[in-house]
């Protein structure tokens, strides 16, 4: 946000430098122009006075205009009505008689008045003088030279000014970002811990309006949110207290029909069922706890470990389960998480399908690890079949895809038809 405050300012107002400083330099140099002509015509004026006081005669008129150009460094031009020079002081002088028909000198004929020009090097001014009751055309030059040091040097003053208005510009786009920016960091900031599961995090307040609505309105949330998990925590104390109770008399009753003679593998797949439900109700409520640090999870160890309840119900049924784990490396996911999403696709292909039971989990491209559960039934009814899609929907697919979503994964349909292949699709995780 600095950094775009800071650009936008600074482009802003070099535009506006350049709006107003290319205009402003432009008029700077005409007024400096129009000023060096102006001492020109004035010289031109005082030397005309000059010359009809004291010009009596052609040589006395020469030595006036030579004394005038020794003393002001200016070359002095005296020409008749049809432009041929009568007089010139100039280093190289035009000999009498010569045309000298330039532009200020064409106006002034024309105009009869003065007349002003600026050539490559130099400024000149020509009026019509009376000198010895003879029209003549007085021209005065003198080098740009002085002109163009003055132009420059007011073109590097507005360019300074441009520059400190930059600069001024710059430092208050950097307070200016700073005071707007460092609320929105806090706030960030108590949003992270927010998210991080701190819910007595309270924002700061900055004095900017906008900003503490939105500081009050995250204060808020997290109360809001505190409460909540505290209201949850509270239910699934009481909930696993209200379930391990009968768990525990389920697992008495059993080792007393196993001490009674009961049929001994029975007793075991019911004490496995038993072990199995008591070990969901730890993940679930491991579930309803907010995240305590990052996990890393190998999913052909995770598939391993949890597949003999599952092959115990499949044998009831007849059928296997099968795993196919390849070496993958490891997601950076909640393990109960991931033991959830694995019982839903499990729970599905015992229930609504058929067959050996394939449970594989591969490396893929990415990169990230796949894992997939496949039988040979009919597949999902058409009008139940959920697209192969991270949307999908279907039986029991919901809730898997939910928690495969909040570990950052996708559950992917891969094979809705005879034979369905459901998968799940983690990234891997980036090991130092």
């Amino acid at each position: 946000m600095r950094r775009r405050l800071l650009g936008s300012t600074l482009a802003a107002v070099g535009v506006a430098l350049v709006l107003l400083g290319l205009p402003l330099a432009v008029a700077v140099r005409a007024s400096l122009t129009r000023s060096a002509l102006d001492v020109l015509q004035a010289e031109v004026e005082q030397t005309e006075a000059v010359l009809a006081q004291e010009a009596s005669s052609p040589a006395a008129t020469a030595a006036i205009l030579e004394f005038l150009a020794e003393r002001g460094g200016r070359r002095y031009t005296l020409l008749d009505r049809a432009g041929r020079v009568v007089v010139d002081t100039g280093a190289q002088p035009a000999p009498p008689g010569a045309t000298a028909l330039t532009p200020d000198v064409e106006l002034s004929r024309s105009r009869l008045s003065a007349a002003a020009h600026r050539g490559p090097t130099t400024l000149a001014v020509a009026m019509p003088v009376a000198v010895g009751g003879a029209g003549l055309i007085l021209r005065v030059a003198d080098s740009d030279a002085a002109l163009d040091r003055q132009v420059r040097q007011a073109w590097l003053a507005i360019a300074g000014l441009a520059v400190s208005a930059l600069g001024a510009a710059a430092l208050l786009a950097l307070w200016q970002g700073r005071r707007l920016a460092s609320p929105l960091e806090e706030l960030a900031g108590s949003a992270r811990r927010l998210g991080d599961g701190d819910f007595s995090a309270r924002a700061p307040r900055s004095g900017l309006p906008e900003a503490d609505e939105v500081a009050a309105a995250l204060d808020t949330t997290a109360a809001r949110l505190g409460a909540m998990l505290e209201r949850s925590r509270s239910f699934g104390a009481d909930a696993s207290h209200q379930l391990r109770t009968p768990l525990t008399a389920l697992r008495l009753d059993l080792e007393a029909l196993e001490v009674a003679g009961a049929d001994p593998p029975l007793v075991a797949a019911a004490m496995a069922e038993t072990d199995r439900l008591e070990a969901t109700i730890d993940e679930l409520l491991t579930l309803a706890e907010p995240p305590r640090g990052e996990e890393l999870v190998d999913l052909g160890r995770l598939a391993a470990a949890r597949l003999d309840a599952w092959q115990s119900l499949a044998r009831s049924q007849g059928r296997r389960v099968l795993l196919d784990a390849a070496p993958a490396a490891p997601v950076r996911a909640r393990a109960a998480a991931l033991g959830q999403c694995l019982q839903v696709l499990l729970d599905n292909a015992l229930e609504h399908g058929a067959g050996t039971i394939t449970v594989s989990v591969h490396p893929v491209p990415g990169p990230g690890v796949r894992l997939a559960v496949a039988d040979e039934g009919p597949g999902f009814p058409p009008d139940d079949a959920p697209a192969p899609a991270p949307s999908a929907g279907g039986r029991g697919l919901p809730l898997a895809r939910s928690l495969v979503e909040a570990e950052g994964g996708r559950l992917l349909v891969e094979r809705p038809e005879r034979g369905a292949v459901v998968s799940l699709l983690l990234p891997a995780a980036v090991t130092a």
